[in-house]
């Protein structure tokens, strides 16, 4: 028994191997038309789009960077753990922007308050 990589009338690699049993008549493997008995390897790496060269008996790399970029999953939403997060902060950013002007605004009263005590006009 050996695996064969099959691949479509144009060459690609149709992305699963198959089993082949010998022949039992006279125990040789009859690979059939459109497979290879060569795995879709380079160097030793996997391929994201192999696609084979029947003259050459070897697969090449076709896909560009597009089409590995589409392979890609989109980043998985944030959690509600982290919006809560996100939100916190967001929060905590808000409440000493409010605390710095409630204690500009009291400082500008006292000042007036002083101006007045003085007897001075604002």
């Amino acid at each position: 028994m050996i695996q064969i990589y099959p691949y479509d009338s144009e060459g690609f690699f149709l992305g699963q191997p198959e089993t082949l049993y010998p022949d039992p008549g006279t125990g040789q493997y009859k690979i059939p038309e459109n497979s290879t008995s060569i795995p879709p390897v380079k160097d030793g790496q996997g391929m994201w789009r192999p696609w084979f060269d029947s003259e050459k008996q070897e697969w090449f790399e076709k896909a560009d960077q597009n089409y590995k970029d589409s392979l890609k999953s989109p980043a998985d939403p944030p959690s509600a753990v982290d919006q809560l997060k996100a939100q916190s902060a967001e929060t905590m950013v808000q409440l000493a922007e409010a605390q710095n002007l409630i204690e500009s605004q009291a400082k500008m009263i006292a000042d007036l308050f002083l101006m007045l005590a003085e007897g001075g006009e604002a």
